[in-house]
């Protein structure tokens, strides 16, 4: 477990979390991630020190596979199979509101370039709830389970089920208790069937449960959750110079760009 304190003009942290999956039951695993190595953890580590440091924040990682296994009983949150470790970022959040007023969560694979400017740094962190999310998918499973969700909670929507990807999420400790946030997953799964329950993953029940409580969550622009799937995604970048951005790579073929540009100094990460 790693903390990193700055002076900051609110009580504010960026929060990740990396344990490998296959240590947890159930948790489908990328062949990848289990090809990992040190150098990898430490360079990501790195970075996220440097963007914590960019925008007067703490930065708070946690590897202890004990004490992550451990928040499901605290929590009193079942372990259903491949989606529990998504689970954990929200229990992380819990346990890290009795310290901070706002919080950050960053997937372990979110790496950011250049600096930001200081309009970046405000519209960032200003929000009570904010991610990045585009427009309704209905032919993609987000939707889908969404929209069932709406159905059995007798809930109408009152905004668009939009496309959202959890990679990056800040919330206030004032949003996160009006969110009830763990409260409302062991609502949902005490309610719905175990093989429906299942297959919620985490942006599906962040996007119904923001609905279900009211709470208006902000839009990043991509610039702060920018997916990289493959190379070109992230090749097409290449020509911003020092413009802020924070990536995502995701799947198997991002993670292998990552991968690949954590150790290539020349990069446009550096």
């Amino acid at each position: 477990m790693t903390t990193i304190q700055a002076e900051s003009l609110r009580n504010h942290t960026f929060l990740t979390f990396y344990i490998p999956w296959s240590n947890l039951s159930g948790a489908y695993v990328p062949e990848i991630y289990e090809n990992y190595t040190q150098e990898y953890i430490d360079l990501s580590k790195k970075k996220h020190v440097e963007l914590a440091n960019q925008f007067g924040s703490d930065y708070q990682f946690i590897d202890n596979l004990r004490y992550c296994n451990s928040l499901f009983q605290r929590h009193n949150i079942p372990m259903l199979g491949h989606n529990d470790i998504f689970n954990i970022k929200f229990m992380l959040l819990e346990e890290y509101f009795e310290r901070y007023d706002s919080i950050t969560y960053i997937d372990f694979d979110v790496i950011h370039k250049g600096k930001p400017a200081v309009t970046n740094v405000q519209s960032f962190l200003e929000p009570e709830c904010a991610i990045h999310w585009t427009e309704p998918l209905p032919q993609y499973n987000i939707h889908k389970k969404v929209t069932e969700l709406c159905q059995i909670f007798n809930v109408v929507p009152n905004r668009k089920i939009w496309q959202n990807n959890n990679g990056v999420i800040t919330i206030s400790k004032q949003a996160w208790k009006d969110l009830d946030y763990l409260y409302a997953i062991k609502e949902i799964y005490k309610t719905v069937d175990l093989d429906f329950a299942v297959t919620l993953c985490d942006e599906t029940l962040f996007n119904f449960i923001t609905m279900y409580r009211n709470i208006n969550v902000t839009r990043y622009d991509s610039q702060y959750n920018t997916l990289v799937r493959r190379r070109e995604e992230f090749d097409c970048h290449l020509e911003e110079g020092d413009k802020f951005r924070m990536f995502h790579f995701t799947k198997h073929t991002g993670k292998e760009v990552l991968n690949e540009e954590l150790r290539n100094t020349n990069s446009i990460l550096y």
